[in-house]
């Protein structure tokens, strides 16, 4: 297995890892997601592979079986805050064949040695509360809930 960060060409593989993770997000959360042909728009792919605080990295036994789309974050300035740098996973999935291997636990690993190697202060990331697979991994990884985000629907 190895790990590298993606380029343009590998929009369409990234593209259909992503189409997973996406395809439960509109089974689950239909009032938020809606299923269309293209579930990543290249444009903003490709905008995140030029990011100078964007990285979109790929987890590979002989084909891509996870990516993972992080950002580099810098909070606002103001004296009211310490000064952090964080690394936000932004998405995170492994192709369906794979889960329950252990390869989204060597990725995450790497991606948290990624995060160290730049010195950043935390990793963070969000999780729907539907998803209790992810939450479980995430546990399982060490992360915990920092804040929630509430909502109330008012149709």
């Amino acid at each position: 297995m190895q790990i590298r960060e993606a380029t343009k060409s590998d929009y369409e593989v990234v593209h259909q890892l992503q189409k997973q993770v996406h395809a439960m997000h509109v089974k689950e959360r239909p009032d938020h997601y809606k299923m269309t042909d293209t579930t990543l728009d290249q444009e903003y792919f490709n905008n995140l592979i030029d990011g100078e605080n964007t990285r979109v990295l790929l987890l590979e036994e002989d084909q891509p079986i996870a990516y993972s789309i992080i950002t580099i974050k810098y909070p606002t300035e103001r004296p009211i805050l310490m000064p952090r740098k964080v690394v936000y996973m932004d998405d995170f999935g492994v192709d369906s064949k794979y889960r329950g291997k252990g390869m989204g636990k060597v990725f995450f690993e790497k991606i948290l040695e990624f995060a160290k190697s730049i010195e950043a202060d935390s990793l963070e990331l969000s999780v729907w509360e539907f998803n209790e697979d992810a939450v479980k991994f995430y546990e399982s990884m060490n992360l915990k809930t920092k804040m929630r985000q509430m909502e109330i629907n008012l149709d």
